[in-house]
């Protein structure tokens, strides 16, 4: 998916039908510009930069043709193949730049029709969030410290709940969201245990329960924030079991809330994180806890736990 520039279609048209102003009078000095700016711009149309064209790709490629060879004929020099002098009052032969014009207007009808038809949908912004924003820069929703400290693979499934979020899909956005939470969980987990938790152990409700006993040993230096442990309770309650174990879709206002919600929770998370890394307590690295399992779907798509 890409963002789809949609002034380069105004540009285009200008660029063709600066072909035909009548100040030109057809003076092929005062046509170098207009024909080699429209040549490159329906150039990169054609090369697909801007749009993939299909249905009108043929009449663009004749258009294309016919501004070539015209400039060809009057600006370059057919032994040297250098731009010619520029001066002089040579004149773009009328029955030419008819056959330009037919060219135009036919494209012209063929790329309507096209775009037509063509999936362009314009996305509403969701809440404070533009769409702009949660499509292409949802981890910018974290500080700079806090994306030092989240693992990648968090980062990499906050930004596709953003993008799920900006085009209305509330279920996959949340999908993406607990599977953020669980990756970054795993690492704040760390901070706190030095001992492994074997694979069967690794799930949701493993982690909220080890957590929730930290926080009770007396000699522990260093214990989990409990408002951290409470929101992923909440999260576990409200959002990840009904949608893990009973299969329930999401709207895209719920889905919001959790996005606001996973953003503080994860922000609380990095930066115990950071901090227990400064405590030197724990024996495994953020980035390199989520590594050893590439090809493991997160917890909270396997099981409900």
């Amino acid at each position: 998916m890409k963002q789809l520039n949609s002034y380069r279609f105004y540009e285009l048209g200008a660029k063709l039908h600066a072909l035909f102003r009548s100040d030109n009078g057809g003076r092929a000095a005062d046509m170098f510009a207009p024909l080699s700016e429209a040549q490159a711009l329906l150039d990169s149309f054609i090369k697909g930069n801007v749009i993939a064209l299909t249905s009108s790709k043929a009449d663009a490629s004749r258009l294309l043709d016919k501004i070539g060879s015209i400039f060809d004929r009057h600006f370059i020099d057919p032994s040297s193949k250098q731009l010619k002098n520029l001066g002089g009052e040579d004149q773009i032969d009328t029955h030419e730049l008819a056959m330009l014009h037919g060219l135009v207007e036919k494209f012209e009808h063929a790329l309507a029709a096209e775009l037509n038809r063509a999936p362009t949908y314009v996305a509403d912004k969701c809440g404070i969030y533009s769409t702009y924003d949660l499509a292409e820069n949802a981890q910018e929703m974290f500080s700079d410290q806090v994306r030092s400290v989240l693992p990648v693979k968090a980062q990499g499934e906050f930004s596709s709940a953003g993008r799920a979020l900006a085009f209305g899909f509330g279920t996959a956005s949340v999908v993406h969201i607990l599977r953020a939470i669980e990756i970054t969980l795993r690492s704040y987990y760390e901070v706190f245990s030095t001992t492994v938790p074997s694979k069967a152990e690794r799930n949701y409700a493993f982690y909220i329960k080890k957590l929730a006993s930290f926080t009770d040993e007396e000699d522990r230096r260093f214990r989990p924030d409990k408002r951290v442990i409470q929101m992923l309770a909440q999260i576990k309650e409200r959002y990840r079991n009904p949608l893990v174990v009973m299969g329930l879709s999401v709207s895209t206002s719920e889905a919001m809330q959790l996005f606001s919600m996973a953003s503080a929770l994860m922000s609380m998370m990095a930066e115990s994180i950071l901090a227990g890394r400064r405590k030197d307590v724990g024996t495994m690295d953020a980035d390199t806890s989520v590594d050893d399992d590439d090809d493991e779907e997160a917890p909270s798509m396997k099981e409900a736990g």
